[in-house]
């Protein structure tokens, strides 16, 4: 609806200029009829009466294209119409002036155009720059708007008497040449006083500088018109000499077209004040000049013509040389003439600017550079809504600086901000809360980067369709976002943009022509302080990214115990220097896959998962994903690691571990804003992996070597404790058998045949537990060595566990403990009679050894799938569930049992679970830990059925 209000608007004004024209052209044909056809007598005659019909021509268009201009771009729609109708008036009456005289209506006409250019003119100065018509303008009081409007009349009616008396007097010609020239006198007189005080009554109440500025540039145009018709025309004949041409005189009347227009549509027009000011100095330099020529020629043809007449050729040259050597003073003078009279506002501003510029420091932070251009902004354009973007390479995006505080004193930049947002139609970030930034891929900033000038918010938004052609491009006019008119001046360093600076509302003053140029001034004036500062951030940043990111290379490898706590020191120090997230992958050759092994900083993770898997040769490239947002939809995909399983939204760095074929793992860095690597920074990164690569890789040597350390340490421990206490284990079952030897030696004749038989049973038993200790220990040295054949039949194990239980009977009755054994007769295994045996004697003793004496023994077995599970319970202090699968490893022994008086090598759990291994069985432990609670040691074992007791069969025990 805008958009047709606009152009139904523009439809009518274009009818007005269009009737004005056709009206303009029929005049001008009435007039050269006339002058070419009745009045020209010869050639020479011809070329005169052609020479004022052309300046009447230039003048009277002068005046209607200014007309035009205002009537069809005029902000003020109240001034345009007044000022059309005077340069319509104007323009008629002007171009009437080689009229036919015997022609009435053609002398009414003129002498009505010349009366209504008055009233127009009073109606003109009567709104502009103020309406003085009305009470509601600011410095209007009851008096003076009762008085203007009665000025108002009185000079309209005055008009409307002088159209009469033209009306009487040229076309019912009756003779009133008496009132008429009295009238006229009395009528212009009247108008012209009152135009006067208009002037000064208008210029003091006039609050703003522009509006002065305004009333200055028309009197201004009023002086260079009345100058040459003073020193030409009036002087003369007051000296009672001869006027000059009367129609070369009046040829500066073109230029009040020119300064009533530019008055009107200065601030509107967005050229740079320094064109038009050099264009008015040039026109008011050549009138001065002029008319100091004419002053020069004058004075010595009144004071110097008689005495020098003999010489002539003297006389000349000197008024040359005169001429010549007043000039350059002339032209200096006319151009600080035309600077203070019609270009004051410019001068002001760049005083102010010079002014600012002398509050500059040596400030190196772009915080305190753009403050600087906000505070100087402010104080020249006289508003608060100031915003400065300062283009960040890191983001690629222009991130408003000083940043908003949460405070009264930025309301003004934070309601410019947000509209401003609005206005470019940013798209909202839904992770983000406050968004201060503009990104390079804007419709607008791209724009603005190829703009020459500073540019109206309306230009920068405007949409290609709604282009200006011809004049419009040069001229303002009612915007489609309203009251909004803000300027943004892009801020340039070495040819390209770094920043921008966005002025906001200043009441209803508008930003044209000395606006533009004064922040294009401010800008260039500013830009080396900024890039500076830039550079400055720029340097500091990416020092402070190489000191963090090194600063771990003091670290000695012995700094850390364990690979993984390298791994986490390094993922922090990459998180840190980059105020990101960083994370660790390592690479498992036989799985080719990725695994996470540490985490930090701010930010999401690159991906969900926390395994990569189908690595291949281009996942061991680095890679710089420099991220774009997802709202960009015609945003390419960029290259990414195979493995990963998606395309990234943000930015991150993957740097993968690995030196020629030595492939360790990938650090990666993730950020959660925009970020875009740039070429030192990416060279750091690549460094740092590097160094981390080999760090690690360092630290894995350092950890093996000393765990290898250790573990030798330990064995060499263990052995010398084992070769201790087998000593001790092989002495006691030795002593018992040696005792019961040298009795039946000494005592062979008076034991009785019984007591005989239960010694050399005894003494056969503790051969037997003899060479079971030997056989442990020689498994123990060669289970991992040879092969050994372990013969698989089925075996009862109720009987088994009978013939271990004779074996430790002594104990078992020196100690007081009781048996319970809940072992069906028929229940059979697979298993090696010996090694089944060997199996429950290392269970057995354990138990013994490691619960106290009294404590009873429980023996259970059950069938389970096939499976015969037997489990042997204790009541002894327990086994820590930390410590429970140590216990089968060869030489181990809890620590609290090391300085213990029970006997042991450290070598029965790990040959039972070796046996059992061998047999198809497994065996476990269950244990709280608690005293008292005890031990279950359990095993399984194949079921054999009964009838199957007369197979065999043979296993290799593995090496």
């Amino acid at each position: 609806m805008p958009r047709i209000h606009q152009i139904f608007m523009k439809s009518q004004r274009l009818l007005i200029i269009l009737l004005a024209i056709v009206a303009f052209i029929l005049l001008l044909l009435i007039d050269g009829n006339y002058i070419f056809y009745a009045t020209v007598r010869n050639e020479v005659e011809g070329v005169v009466l052609g020479a004022s019909f052309g300046f009447s021509l230039i003048l009277s268009m002068s005046f209607l294209v200014v007309g035009v201009f205002v009537w069809l771009y005029a902000r003020n729609r109240q001034v345009a119409s007044p000022v059309l109708g005077l340069c319509l008036s104007l323009g008629v009456a002007f171009t009437l002036q080689g009229r036919d005289p015997t022609n009435g209506w053609l002398d009414f006409l003129t002498g009505t155009s010349s009366s209504l250019s008055v009233i127009f003119l009073s109606a003109f100065l009567m709104i502009f720059p103020h309406n003085l018509l009305q009470l509601t303008e600011p410095h209007v009081s009851k008096l003076v708007s009762w008085l203007s409007r009665l000025y108002l009349w009185i000079i309209s009616l005055s008009g409307a008497w002088m159209i009469s008396l033209f009306f009487v007097s040229y076309v019912l010609m009756i003779k009133v040449s008496s009132w008429l020239y009295l009238s006229n006198c009395v009528y212009f007189s009247l108008a012209f006083v009152g135009i006067f005080f208009l002037l000064i009554y208008s210029y003091r109440i006039s609050s703003l500088y522009r509006e002065r500025q305004q009333i200055l540039l028309f009197v201004g145009g009023v002086i260079i018109v009345a100058i040459p018709l003073l020193i030409f025309t009036v002087f003369p004949i007051a000296l009672g000499m001869a006027p000059f041409n009367g129609r070369l005189t009046a040829a500066t009347l073109c230029f009040f077209p020119l300064a009533l227009g530019y008055s009107i549509l200065r601030y509107q027009i967005l050229i740079f004040d320094s064109y038009i000011c050099k264009a008015v100095s040039i026109i008011f330099g050549v009138v001065v000049f002029a008319t100091l020529t004419y002053v020069i020629v004058a004075l010595g043809n009144i004071f110097l013509i008689n005495p020098v007449l003999p010489h002539r050729n003297l006389y000349e040259l000197l008024i040359v040389c005169l001429v010549t050597f007043l000039a350059p003073a002339v032209w200096w003078l006319a151009k600080m003439l035309s600077e203070k009279i019609f270009f004051r506002e410019i001068s002001r501003y760049r005083r102010l600017l010079v002014d600012s510029t002398m509050l500059t420091d040596e400030t190196l932070e772009v915080r305190d550079a753009a403050s600087l251009i906000t505070a100087v902004a402010i104080r020249i354009f006289e508003t608060a809504q100031v915003c400065v973007f300062v283009f960040d390479e890191s983001r690629e995006q222009y991130c408003l600086s000083p940043a908003l505080v949460d405070n009264a004193s930025d309301e003004a930049r934070r309601s410019l901000l947000c509209a401003l947002l609005q206005t470019l139609h940013v798209p909202e970030r839904i992770h983000e809360t406050r968004v201060d930034y503009l990104d390079t891929f804007l419709p607008a900033v791209q724009r603005l980067e190829a703009a020459r000038r500073p540019l109206l918010i309306s230009e920068v938004v405007r949409s290609v369709d709604d282009e200006p052609v011809g004049l419009e491009r040069y001229l303002t006019s009612p915007s489609s976002l309203g009251e909004k008119e803000w300027l943004l001046a892009p801020i340039r360093a070495q040819g390209r943009m770094i920043g921008i600076l966005v002025l906001g509302e200043r009441g209803d003053q508008t930003y044209a022509g000395p606006e533009l140029e004064v922040a294009q001034l401010l800008v260039t004036q500013f830009s080396t302080l900024l890039e500076t500062a830039r550079l400055y951030a720029r340097t500091t940043r990416h020092t402070s990214l190489l000191n963090t990111l090194y600063s771990i290379s003091s670290l000695p490898n012995s700094a850390f115990n364990t690979l993984q706590e390298a791994i986490n020191t390094y993922t922090i120090v990459a998180a840190e220097a980059t105020a990101a997230a960083a994370e660790m992958w390592l690479y498992d050759h036989r799985l080719q896959q990725l695994q996470l092994v540490a985490a930090t900083g701010r930010g999401s993770s690159l991906v969900e998962q926390s395994l990569l898997s189908n690595v291949q040769s281009k996942d061991w490239m680095t890679y710089f994903f420099q991220g774009k947002r997802t709202f960009l939809e015609d945003d390419q995909a960029a290259v990414i690691p195979p493995c990963l399983p998606g395309r990234p939204i943000s930015p991150f760095a993957w740097l993968p571990l690995q030196k020629n074929e030595r492939f360790l793992g990938v650090l990666v860095v993730t950020y959660s804003h925009p970020h875009y690597f740039l070429r030192e920074e990416m060279r750091a990164l690549e460094m740092f992996a590097s160094q981390c690569l080999v760090a690690l890789e360092n630290v894995q040597m350092t950890t093996e070597l000393r765990a290898t350390y250790e573990r030798q340490k330990e064995l060499d421990q263990l052995k010398d404790q084992f070769i201790m206490t087998a000593s001790h284990e092989l002495r006691t079952p030795l002593t018992t058998v040696l005792g019961y030897i040298e009795l039946l030696d000494q005592y062979h004749e008076k034991l009785e045949a019984e007591s005989r038989a239960e010694f050399i049973e005894k003494a056969q038993r503790g051969c037997d537990e003899l060479s079971l200790l030997v056989s442990n220990i020689m498994d123990a040295g060669r289970v991992n060595l040879d092969t050994e054949v372990v013969h698989l039949r089925p075996i009862a194990l109720l009987d088994a566990l009978s013939h271990v239980l004779e074996i430790v009977e002594a104990t078992l009755t020196g100690e007081q403990r009781s048996i319970n054994v809940e072992i069906a007769k028929d229940l059979y295994v697979a298993a090696d009679d010996v090694r089944l045996r060997q199996v429950l004697l290392n269970l057995i003793s354990n138990a013994l050894k490691y619960s106290p004496a009294g404590t009873p023994l429980l023996f259970s077995a059950t069938s389970e799938q096939q499976q015969v599970i037997m489990s042997i319970r204790d009541y002894g202090p327990g086994v820590p569930p930390t410590d429970q699968q140590r216990l089968f490893e060869r030489f181990v022994r809890l620590e609290r049992d090391i300085n213990s008086p029970v006997r042991g090598a450290g070598l029965g759990l790990f040959i039972c679970r070796r046996l059992l291994d061998v047999m198809g069985g497994r065996i476990w432990l269950e244990s709280s830990g608690l005293p008292g609670d005890g031990c279950i040691f359990s095993f399984a074992l194949q079921l054999a059925p009964k009838k199957h007791a007369a197979e065999t069969e043979t296993v290799q025990l593995p090496v």
